[in-house]
């Protein structure tokens, strides 16, 4: 259905932007920018002279933007590659995201930490219109040797962090629907809108290349124990799943700081998350909401990255539980070797889930969502309402009790989590038959949202 100017102007009147500015440049306007911004030498990463010309000589041609090119790596994207047409977007297209954007700034202003902001100011994400990947690739490569990779779906994790490691960034090309906060999805509102100024906060980018090089770490042991297992293709499928496993809860790390964190800063909580800021609506919940569930950890600690490790969510509505840094310097502490230990720890431990508080968390705000580590396992004992993630997390965590799971192995976690009641484990044992408890799949896809 066709949107008439009287309602685009209401529309762009609701959220305070000024509709004449929603209209990109000329081309050759852009040409323009592009030239100087590719010249520029007052920056900590200047474009090699024969890459910038290449660049250029593609933008004056209309070859579309799919990879950035001024460094030495290159990624292969394979069938997720995609391309941004520039010229293909709508002016409806334009003032979604100008609208977003406009909502962005004021959730951001009252809740970011002053890191992110700095970095958006950098790139000017505050137009009123979607941002040329050409021109924003060279801004973006010239303060962080960061690049875009332009894919055209969520892609599957492994290469998700096969561009962390290469310092490539996987954006989409498409654009939310006018007025639509929220979004399961990555798109432009996202993977720009939140995500480039993040790659300004030094701590921050580094725990992105480093979860990058946590996944090479996995496949560098996956294809070992492959090349061991000879032509045994049961046991082959068991190592992929292993490894798939593995970066599913590297991935939860990933989650939740980069995607959904917080910091203290000042002696109050701030966003920095991604996946936060790049929803209005959530960037309010995550601080201010009575609802959400807020927790202080310190991630140098093996307890705290052990916690977010092992905590099962859902990306199709806001986040119930928060993990707030101490500060971004012990974000430093998450080597890929920590990652890919504290993801074989996940491994052999029983989960928690995104409403709960366990023992030993240092609780800033519990929130009316917050439920016991033991409640899933009563609600699904007497067939009450369970969301995906606890359903998940109480079967996972019942077949590990109903097989003689040992015990000792929660000396892991900061405290011991609550007994699980001997009569449910048993009760468990004998129901667990047939397709009676289906495991619903974890999304393991790119941990973006």
């Amino acid at each position: 259905m066709s949107i008439s100017e009287k309602d685009y102007s209401a529309i762009a009147a609701r959220h305070g932007v000024d509709l004449a500015k929603v209209k990109p440049v000329p081309k050759a306007e852009r040409i323009k920018r592009l030239t100087e911004i590719l010249a520029r030498t007052d920056v900590p990463f200047v474009i090699d002279p024969a890459k910038a010309s290449k660049c250029l000589a593609d933008y004056v041609a209309d070859q579309p933007f799919g990879v950035g090119s001024f460094g030495d790596r290159k990624v292969d994207l394979g069938e997720y590659s995609a391309f941004q047409m520039y010229e293909n977007y709508t002016h409806e297209e334009h003032l979604s995201w100008a609208c977003l954007v406009a909502d962005q700034q004021h959730t951001k202003h009252q809740f970011a930490c002053r890191e992110y902001l700095s970095g958006e100011a950098m790139f000017e994400i505050g137009d009123c219109v979607i941002p040329d990947f050409y021109l924003l690739n060279a801004r973006i490569y010239q303060q962080t040797e960061w690049q875009l990779s332009t894919v055209s779906m969520i892609i599957p994790a492994e290469l998700f962090f096969t561009c962390h490691s290469l310092k490539f960034f996987p954006v989409t090309t498409f654009m939310r629907e006018l007025e639509q906060d929220y979004l399961q999805e990555p798109d432009i509102g996202h993977d720009v809108a939140g995500h480039v100024a993040t790659f300004t906060i030094p701590s921050v980018a580094k725990v992105m290349v480093n979860h990058g090089l946590a996944r090479d770490l996995i496949y560098v042991e996956r294809n070992a124990r492959i090349a061991d297992a000879g032509d045994d293709s049961t046991k082959i499928d068991e190592i992929k799943s292993w490894a798939d496993e593995l970066l599913l809860y590297a991935g939860r790390i990933y989650w939740f700081t980069v995607e959904f964190g917080l910091v203290m800063q000042d002696g109050e909580v701030r966003d920095f998350g991604a996946g936060i800021l790049s929803s209005p609506g959530e960037t309010i919940y995550s601080i201010d909401s009575p609802e959400s569930n807020r927790v202080l950890i310190d991630p140098s600690c093996d307890h705290d990255l052990l916690r977010l490790a092992t905590t099962d969510y859902l990306i199709s509505e806001y986040q119930k539980t928060y993990f707030v840094m101490k500060s971004f310097d012990l974000l430093e502490s998450l080597t890929p070797e920590r990652i890919l230990r504290t993801a074989k720890k996940a491994m052999e431990l029983p989960h928690y889930t995104w409403r709960e508080v366990v023992p030993g968390d240092d609780t800033i705000n519990v929130g009316s969502v917050v439920t016991s580590p033991n409640e899933k396992y009563y609600r699904l004992l007497n067939n009450q309402p369970l969301d995906e993630c606890l359903t998940r997390a109480a079967i996972r965590n019942l077949r590990m009790y109903a097989t003689r799971f040992d015990m000792s192995l929660l000396n892991q976690f900061r405290a011991l989590p609550p007994e699980v009641p001997s009569e449910i484990i048993e009760w468990f044992r004998k129901e667990d038959v047939g397709d009676r408890f289906k495991i619903e799949t974890e999304d393991s896809n790119d941990p973006d949202t």
